[in-house]
């Protein structure tokens, strides 16, 4: 009785409850993913993820993010196209005020700081962005690093705090970028949840304000021996 029991739930599980898990998800990511305030064609998107203010986050061409991905905040979140997520990046846009505070350790006051993440940028497993970072275009983020401050273009940081280890060769990048030549791409049709769908997006995609955004100090230049600074087609 025990033994048949056993292989019933077994059965249950993977004809029942495991569609049913699969489809909750898949419905989960795809409403949030539908209430973006903008949202570039063909992402790629893997739950589960939680978007804390999905109207003031705006998603460039082409984004691709991995499982138990979480910004929280009420500030925006503004990614560009081709920008990759690992597994559980946590990003924040909002922080308690705790410089003059009217209270300890702080008060009520809520500051707002968008997260900007610009175009080609790789955002490695578990990163944590605080709020009022950017990073550079092409830049790399590695594993487990806690980003405080702004991430130059092509540099590539690790750490907590995250620091600056190298840069990716400018020629290098320009040159893959202007052949087109971007992982997964082009994408026919998004991809949720490992279901190729067609995400609705908004008839008039709202647009980030940008009158305003608090700016923290950038990560430090490497120190250069005996070569001339790297060209940023970043800059150009």
């Amino acid at each position: 009785m025990g033994k048949l029991s056993s292989l019933t739930y077994r059965a249950l599980r993977k004809l029942v409850l495991r569609p049913a898990q699969n489809w909750v998800l898949f419905h989960d990511t795809l409403v949030q993913l539908e209430q973006l305030g903008s949202l570039g064609p063909g992402c790629s998107v893997n739950g589960p993820i939680s978007i804390g203010a999905p109207q003031r986050t705006f998603l460039g061409e082409d984004v691709c993010i991995n499982r138990d991905f979480v910004c929280r905040g009420g500030g925006q979140l503004i990614i560009g196209s081709h920008v990759h997520f690992a597994e559980q990046v946590r990003i924040v846009t909002e922080n308690h005020n705790f410089e003059a505070p009217e209270a300890l350790p702080y008060d009520h006051t809520r500051l707002l700081r968008d997260v900007i993440i610009d175009d080609c940028a790789w955002i490695g497993e578990r990163v944590t962005l605080i709020p009022g970072v950017r990073i550079g275009e092409g830049a790399i983020v590695g594993a487990g690093s806690v980003v405080t401050r702004d991430v130059p273009p092509l540099a590539i940081v690790g750490g907590a705090p995250a620091k600056i280890l190298r840069e990716r060769p400018a020629d290098e990048y320009r040159r893959l970028r202007n052949e087109g030549k971007f992982l997964g791409w082009p994408r026919a049709r998004d991809l949720v949840c490992g279901r190729e769908v067609d995400v609705r997006r908004r008839a008039t995609p709202l647009v980030p304000d940008q009158t305003e955004r608090h700016v923290n100090a950038v990560l430090p230049q490497p120190a250069r021996t005996g070569s001339a600074p790297t060209a940023n087609p970043a800059r150009r």
